[in-house]
């Protein structure tokens, strides 16, 4: 820690030295002036730092920009535990038939997480997947598959065809529960696009953010424990094994937008996530172009001496940044040349606002007088 900090004052020290210190300006020219580095600026570079984590692999994925915000091994196969039921209850989410009646049979009540079935009992798929997804429950994973597929083998083939044609190039099934088996691998990336595919089921939804839930007579308590906790945790799935570790899916909302974590291989999955979404909390942020917060340049000058004010009448998406990227981030107005037969009126379009990100043309926002 002492060696962190170090590093910092001896950036701010450096850079406050070369540079000098100098606030953002609003410009109405052709080139953006030359910029200096702030003292805000140099704790938002320090709290960039990678943040420490236990997993061998992650990654942070945003929904709104569809982007992978930063990732670590992403691309590793690894042992994927019960991620693996990802897969098992897509399928049966791409076949429907939730009132299906399945009768559990003894080779169904296989070792580990269990909804708690009795051979013999009788439920529907639709109950079966809630028993697959909330606590994790390997005999619901053997139910639902030989259900599925007429038998075990069938169905792990349907898995891996499935993912050959999504193109998951590091997953390899051997069973649909994820038990630790020769073979059986994911990686983060190809797990977050199949939560992706199965949050796009309401009732998959429903499921993987429900904390607990009473089905056909069985008290259900979901494994991930950042539900109810956690501030915006609203999914998706956990997993543990010996070869795996700690591994979980989580999804995180905030005002309206969704990040989902992929970690895997983790010592302590629970802190890994905290530690990723707040580094993501530092080191993004949304950013709004609205032009009509600009007093510096929302005043004109008519050519018969009468004063306007413009406003705009579009607003630009807001845009996902770095704290350094906004630093960069400029407004430049742009006004059709006077002339002395112009007669100005209330609502005509005079120009632009334009959003430029170190130079880059970004956005543009319509300028009318009122």
């Amino acid at each position: 820690m002492n060696r962190r900090w170090g590093l910092f004052f001896a950036l701010l020290g450096s850079l406050a030295f070369v540079t000098g210190f100098g606030a953002p300006r609003l410009v109405d020219r052709p080139h953006a002036p030359e910029q200096h580095a702030t003292v805000g600026q140099l704790r938002h570079w320090y709290a960039a730092l990678p943040p420490p984590v236990t997993a061998r692999a992650f990654l942070l994925y945003d929904e709104t920009t569809d982007q992978v915000l930063f990732e670590s091994n992403a691309d590793m196969p690894l042992p994927p535990a019960s991620l693996t039921k990802l897969m098992t209850a897509l399928l049966v989410f791409e076949r429907g038939a939730f009132t299906q009646t399945v009768t559990v049979r003894a080779s169904d009540l296989v070792d580990g997480a269990s909804m708690e079935l009795a051979a013999s009992e009788r439920v529907t798929v639709e109950e079966l997947l809630w028993g697959l997804l909330v606590p994790s429950g390997n005999d619901a994973a053997m139910a639902l598959a030989r259900h599925t597929a007429g038998d075990l083998p069938r169905f792990v083939a349907q898995m891996n065809d499935r993912a050959k044609a999504l193109g998951l190039a590091q997953t390899h099934f051997a069973n649909p529960h994820g038990l630790d088996a020769a073979g059986h691998t994911s990686s983060a990336r190809d797990l977050l696009q199949l939560a992706l595919l199965l949050s796009r089921y309401p009732l998959a939804r429903t499921m993987i953010g429900s904390a607990e839930a009473s089905i056909a007579g069985h008290a259900l308590r979901n494994t991930n424990e950042l539900l109810g906790l956690f501030p915006g945790a609203d999914g998706v799935k956990t997993g543990t094994s010996d070869a795996a570790g700690q591994c979980i899916v989580a999804s995180i909302q905030h005002n309206g937008r969704r990040v989902l974590i992929v970690v895997l291989g983790s010592r302590d999955r629970y802190a890994d996530v905290r530690a990723l979404y707040a580094y993501y909390r530092a080191n993004y942020l949304w950013v709004a172009m609205n032009a009509d917060e600009l007093p510096i340049l929302n005043r004109l000058d008519a050519p018969d001496g009468v004063r306007w004010y413009v406003r705009a009448v579009s607003s630009p998406a807001p845009r996902l940044m770095r704290p350094w990227e906004w630093w960069g981030l400029r407004p430049f107005r742009r006004i059709a040349p006077p002339t002395a037969e112009l007669t100005w009126t209330a609502g005509q379009t005079v120009g632009s606002i334009e959003w430029r990100l170190h130079g880059e043309l970004i956005a543009v926002q319509t300028l009318v007088l009122w």
